[in-house]
């Protein structure tokens, strides 16, 4: 049986993710999440060991509230070039770690990975990261 390394609990979810540096803004959505980083899907190449900063848009708990936007900075630690049949833009599998979040955020985000809303994709539009 092979054994969870992780310290923290992961998550599959899409939630809206923005990523930025001076050169570029990407819109796309998480693959999977927890409070230390992210996996997703970008069209271009992120380099190894890039800063970058992150900002999340999570679903808010109980009916009227807003969604939570967290900031973050984070590195990339992982980026896997994916070639899809259909199309010839290439895609990257990207892993983020956060290495610049409040602790506060962490609880947001670990909150959210214990509720019920974890298998629910958020559909709030991602204009909201803009």
């Amino acid at each position: 049986m092979i054994q969870e390394r992780r310290k923290h609990h992961r998550a599959k979810t899409n939630l809206p993710l923005k990523i930025a540096d001076k050169a570029f803004d990407i819109i796309t959505e998480t693959a999977d999440i927890s409070s230390s980083g992210i996996y997703c899907r970008v069209t271009r190449l992120l380099p190894l060991m890039s800063k970058i900063e992150v900002i999340l848009l999570m679903p808010a708990k109980g009916n009227g509230r807003q969604a939570k936007k967290i900031r973050c900075r984070g590195v990339v630690v992982r980026s896997e070039p994916i070639i899809l049949e259909d199309t010839e833009k290439a895609h990257y599998n990207v892993a983020i770690f956060f290495n610049d979040i409040s602790k506060k955020d962490q609880k947001i985000i670990d909150g959210y990975l214990g509720s019920e809303d974890t298998e629910n994709k958020i559909e709030t539009e991602i204009q909201t990261l803009n």
